[in-house]
């Protein structure tokens, strides 16, 4: 059983000038237990409506989301969630951000105690436990909001762009930090990210959205293993290929196209 089951998604919505806007059509995706999805689609294809709609964040128009099996009504603490910001309380600590979940949930203290020291320790924060927000660098609270999430230990996790207000050296440290985080974890993983590169490197399969009204364009598996080289040919052609995909709407491109720009 997969997952997560995307099934027959749909969305509209009424815009400032009264129009009804579609964003997602007919959305069908099922994520295996384990795997590391990434979607990638043109600017306001409608990842993120569709990522806070399997979140519970958001009602679909149509259809449902399934976890386990099971539908999705709201928010669930077996699915985590990482948004561009992480959205810490800069009156918290680090050490007081990441438990904050586990508080909520009144996780007995001791429990507690071994989940921040072993998540805290996974980011690479040790040393940092006690710090505000206002004295971490981008990189650092964002790690601080994926051991937040982390701590939980949700089923599924989903990442709305977690790495795209970092600099580049800074994004790329997080992605390997992900993967082996991934690795030692065995998450669940749904990706949104307009970083081709990125979601090559990090996804078992990259979902391409077409533009709005949004389905699924083509889906592109990556048959490698989780270890992988940035410069690695096959890597370069999927990547190639996807933004070759992207610029065509989904409509057909002649062979010799790109050769004559």
């Amino acid at each position: 059983m997969p997952a997560i089951s995307i099934k027959n998604i749909n969305k509209t919505y009424i815009d400032q000038d009264g129009n009804e806007v579609q964003a997602l059509h007919d959305i069908n995706l099922d994520v295996a237990e384990g795997e590391f999805v990434c979607i990638v689609g043109p600017s306001g294809c409608g990842k993120s409506t569709l990522l806070e709609i399997v979140a519970g964040l958001l009602d679909a128009t149509s259809g449902e989301v399934l976890l386990d099996g099971q539908p999705v009504h709201g928010t669930s603490r077996d699915i985590g969630v990482v948004f561009q910001d992480a959205s810490l309380f800069p009156w918290r600590t680090v050490r007081k951000n990441v438990a904050f979940g586990l508080e909520i949930a009144r996780v007995p203290k001791e429990e507690r105690e071994e989940r921040l020291k072993r998540y805290i320790s996974m980011v690479s924060l040790n040393g940092f436990e006690n710090k505000y927000p206002a004295q971490l660098s981008g990189g650092m609270r964002q790690r601080a909001g994926i051991a937040r999430t982390l701590a939980m230990n949700p089923k599924v996790i989903l990442m709305d762009e977690p790495f795209s207000a970092v600099d580049h050296l800074t994004k790329c440290t997080l992605q390997e930090e992900l993967i082996n985080i991934r690795q030692a974890e065995n998450k669940t993983v749904l990706f949104v990210t307009h970083d081709i590169n990125e979601a090559v490197f990090l996804a078992d399969r990259v979902v391409l959205l077409s533009p709005r009204p949004s389905t699924i364009q083509k889906i592109y598996e990556i048959p490698l293993e989780q270890k992988r080289g940035r410069s690695d040919p096959l890597l370069l052609k999927i990547a190639a290929e996807i933004a070759k995909d992207i610029n065509s709407g989904g409509q057909d491109i002649p062979n010799n196209y790109w050769g004559n720009l």
